[in-house]
């Protein structure tokens, strides 16, 4: 018995791959396709999905998190190189961010958006930055449902109100 395979052993599962790649281009090739046959079933589903609407407290969060967010990026301006404590105050304004930002519940694409926004403001304090990491969301299992994206609590013991 050899221990090399014969051309012909090979074969059929070079058969299989080769259909699964053409089912699999086939598939997509028919995914955002723009001809007339795609316009027909827009008709009964729509184009693009509702705007957020947020109320008046989530509005209030937003406009708070916005205000901190230009802040930060005052206190930041003058600084040039990476420091672990950052300029002075820039940990307080981190805080009062934080907290400003876990004030109400937030749609998740708004709160991500106004986190990265934070992180980018405060690259230069380590401090800053890992504090605002903590905010990240992350997968859990409550209420039973493994996909649920949960977002850790806003109050931390230290930070100024």
């Amino acid at each position: 018995m050899s221990r090399f395979l014969s051309p012909t052993a090979g074969e059929p599962l070079r058969v299989l791959a080769l259909a699964a790649v053409v089912v699999l281009g086939s598939i997509a090739a028919g995914c955002g396709s723009s001809g007339q046959h795609a316009a027909s079933f827009t008709a009964s589903t729509p184009k693009k999905s509702a705007p957020c609407k947020l109320d008046k407290a989530q509005r209030r969060t937003v406009a708070k998190a916005q205000a901190d967010i230009r802040r930060l990026r005052q206190i930041q301006a003058p600084m040039h190189a990476f420091s672990q404590h950052g300029a002075p105050g820039q940990e307080e304004m981190t805080g009062k961010f934080q907290l400003d930002l876990g004030a109400t519940n937030l749609p998740p694409n708004v709160f991500a958006n106004l986190l990265h926004q934070g992180k980018v403001a405060v690259n230069l304090c380590g401090d800053c930055a890992n504090g605002l990491e903590t905010e990240e969301p992350f997968l859990g299992n409550r209420s039973g449902n493994p996909w649920l994206v949960i977002r850790r609590s806003s109050r931390v013991s230290g930070w100024p109100a």
